[in-house]
């Protein structure tokens, strides 16, 4: 596609769009890697959560690491993967033999681990991620996940991001390269 698409770009402009597709290539890849940054967050916070939450209470819950891997796994599927990723976490508690009784309790106290690790990936974990690996402002990253969200629904939170990069690199490399034409003509 880009060999193609530069190649019908007239040779005054050959510059311009082979910069522009390079750098909407590495913002791509700079989101993605982000992405799966920001899940190993997750799997490492909710395997800190889980392990402290054994050593505060004295219940167990075996697979601790598999479930925080799964976690973070999950959590790059918006709305739903937060869930699908405390699941196992309650039903291996609930399968276990227990030191202690099985406890209403315990499973809130499992939810409640699974809540904060998300209250910290949500508002400070993914936008700074995101904002390094992309370019953008923490704020301006939460701002389009919302506006995102409002206009495209669980689609529109995982394009917002990508495509709010890919427009800024469009609209910097356009200024950049039609000043620099200006400047040689």
């Amino acid at each position: 596609f880009r060999n193609k698409f530069v190649m019908t770009v007239p040779g005054k402009y050959y510059g311009i769009a082979n910069s522009m597709i390079e750098k909407i290539s590495s913002q791509v890849h700079s989101f993605i890697r982000g992405q799966l940054l920001a899940a190993l967050s997750v799997g490492i916070t909710s395997i800190i959560g889980l392990y402290l939450l054994q050593w505060i209470t004295g219940i167990s819950i075996p697979y601790t690491i598999i479930i925080g891997i799964a976690a973070g796994l999950f959590n790059l599927i918006p709305f739903i993967g937060p869930v699908m990723g405390m699941i196992p976490a309650v039903i291996i508690y609930l399968l276990t033999d227990q030191a202690l009784p099985i406890s209403v309790l315990h499973v809130l106290l499992i939810m409640l681990v699974f809540s904060v690790v998300q209250l910290v990936d949500n508002l400070f974990m993914s936008p700074y991620i995101m904002s390094g690996s992309v370019g953008l402002h923490p704020m301006l990253v939460i701002i389009l996940v919302l506006l995102g969200g409002s206009v495209g629904g669980i689609i529109g939170m995982l394009l917002a991001v990508p495509f709010a990069a890919i427009l800024k690199v469009i609209i910097e490399e356009l200024r950049k390269g039609l000043s620099d034409l200006e400047k040689t003509t």
